[in-house]
């Protein structure tokens, strides 16, 4: 391979990575990294100091969003004309991720030119749609943390969603009754106030927090994408103890809980969620059922609280007689939501 060859897939990988960046990551910490290794290889790493281990309990929503980011990895490929082929590390230990070495290998992606389109392949594929929409496609997916539209979500959309679950071998459950709706934000608004007095974890995403006007690009939670203004956020993390105060604390539910005006679902997602090989599969499900929603105007509001707080996911657990959630969400219309940034690229060349 000639120099000016390289050059050439170097700016390949940095055309994928400029779409794949666009894959959500917990707290936007952003981890994985492309590492170009020739003309048709490139390593896919994660880097170490931005796990978060303390309230991602064996990094377990960090090993399935390696899953959503390889997913991501293939609609970006197509998107610049290639195909890309993922092969996972098949042995990785989950648990011990924050204290390996800076990087560690996850996987290797191999380029090819782009084959025919199978076209028994169905749309949760994304294969068939035009390339211009596989990027709009992951550009309009986003969370959005706005008051919904006070209207229910049209059945054939859920329907589309139970079925890209059902692909996957994970289930969709959508819950539209008004009082289980009205419960289910308030237990997620309680795990919210009741994480922060958890001074490992509080003090893990304090660094993740950023003030002032959103950038292009970067990383962290924003004031406007979180939809909650500074004086908020910094008293949240300044004053936990405040939270406590039965007068405090009711008044910091309310403030939230009208940020979740006009909800009219909640919804679970369930299945397998233990081992690594199962994580990644589940990120990868995860990743084409929310570019399903994004395809019917759909977004959603992860309450991650809820399950890495023992006592909340006991709480869901019991509410809807399930064992394996792995996720639980608000989901509706909204008006589109702030962009979250993202880091200018995410391949680093050696």
């Amino acid at each position: 391979m000639t120099a000016r060859g390289g050059q050439l897939y170097d700016r390949v990988w940095d055309r994928i990575g400029d779409v794949a960046r666009l894959a959500p990551t917990p707290h936007n910490t952003q981890p994985f990294r492309i590492v170009p290794r020739g003309p048709r290889n490139a390593d896919l790493v994660v880097v170490r100091e931005r796990l978060l281990p303390r309230e991602d309990h064996g990094n377990l929503y960090m090993a399935a969003a390696f899953g959503i980011f390889a997913t991501a990895l293939e609609h970006a490929a197509r998107y610049v004309g290639r195909d890309i082929a993922i092969d996972v590390a098949p042995l990785v230990d989950i648990a011990n991720l924050h204290t390996a070495s800076r990087r560690v290998l996850l996987g290797r992606a191999t380029l090819s030119e782009p084959g025919p389109v199978d076209p028994a392949e169905t749309r949760w594929t994304m294969r068939i749609e035009p390339r211009d929409g596989l990027r709009a496609l992951l550009e309009t997916r986003r969370t959005s943390r706005l008051p919904y539209h006070d209207r229910p979500v049209l059945g054939a959309s859920t329907s589309a969603m139970a079925h890209v679950a059902g692909v996957y071998g994970h289930r969709f459950l959508s819950f539209d009754d008004a009082a289980l709706v009205r419960r289910v934000l308030r237990l997620n608004t309680d795990a919210v106030i009741d994480n922060l007095q958890l001074g490992d974890e509080r003090e893990e995403i304090r660094g993740w927090y950023r003030y002032g006007d959103t950038p292009p690009d970067g990383d962290g939670l924003w004031e406007r994408p979180m939809n909650q203004p500074a004086w908020e956020l910094r008293s949240a993390f300044a004053t936990p103890w405040l939270y406590r105060l039965p007068g405090f604390r009711q008044f910091a539910r309310r403030r939230y809980l009208r940020t979740q005006r006009g909800t009219r679902h909640v919804g679970l997602l369930c299945g397998p969620f233990v081992e690594w090989p199962d994580l990644v599969h589940a990120g990868r499900m995860l990743m084409a059922f929310w570019l399903e929603m994004a395809a019917h105007d759909i977004y959603m509001q992860p309450m991650g609280s809820m399950l890495t707080n023992a006592k909340y996911a006991d709480a869901i657990a019991r509410q809807f007689d399930v064992d394996d959630c792995w996720l639980v969400f608000r989901f509706g219309y909204s008006d589109v939501p702030p962009r979250a940034p993202r880091l200018r690229s995410i391949v680093e060349h050696e």
